[in-house]
């Protein structure tokens, strides 16, 4: 008997210590046999504390969490090149535009063989267009490294104005 339950809690004990395998989900076309898994929230912080220095026109926060050779590729597939262009384009955009987001969703992913940790993210957007208010919601899809942000894709979809229903 006393056998018995050694055998029983060595088999349990090893069991419980198994590495648990990542066989991952999805799958991205430029790089075959790529897996993902949900990565950390603190990708998701980061992003959460661009979105803020963006909606607090905090260019030296913003400055601080690009990498030095950011890539931005809006929606119309206009491309930034680095943090300096970056601000520069922001710096207009804020005054022409007075972009405000807040982000509805968002989820962090860690490619499985490539080890890359993105976060892509939902917000509404409010901005002005001339005298007008409009609403906008975009997907960001960025990738976070050392806790900079690298690379972000934004798409991009109007929303119409709110029907009048008097």
């Amino acid at each position: 008997m006393r056998k018995l339950f050694i055998l029983i809690f060595a088999v349990t004990f090893t069991a419980c210590n198994a590495p648990a395998e990542q066989v991952g989900a999805g799958f991205f076309v430029p790089q075959p046999g790529e897996k993902f898994v949900v990565a950390t929230d603190e990708v998701n912080d980061v992003w959460v504390k661009y979105i803020e220095a963006h909606n607090n026109r905090d260019m030296d926060a913003i400055r601080g969490l690009n990498s030095d050779s950011i890539l931005v590729v809006g929606p119309d597939g206009a491309r930034i090149n680095g943090t300096d262009d970056h601000i520069n384009f922001l710096d207009t955009w804020f005054s022409m535009a007075d972009p405000k987001w807040d982000i509805y969703w968002s989820m962090p992913y860690k490619g499985v063989t490539g080890g890359a940790e993105w976060v892509i993210a939902g917000h509404s957007v409010t901005l002005k267009d001339g005298e007008a208010e409009v609403k906008k919601n975009q997907m960001i899809d960025a990738k976070i490294q050392d806790g900079k942000v690298q690379l972000f894709y934004v798409y991009q979809m109007d929303v119409p104005p709110a029907e009048d229903t008097e």
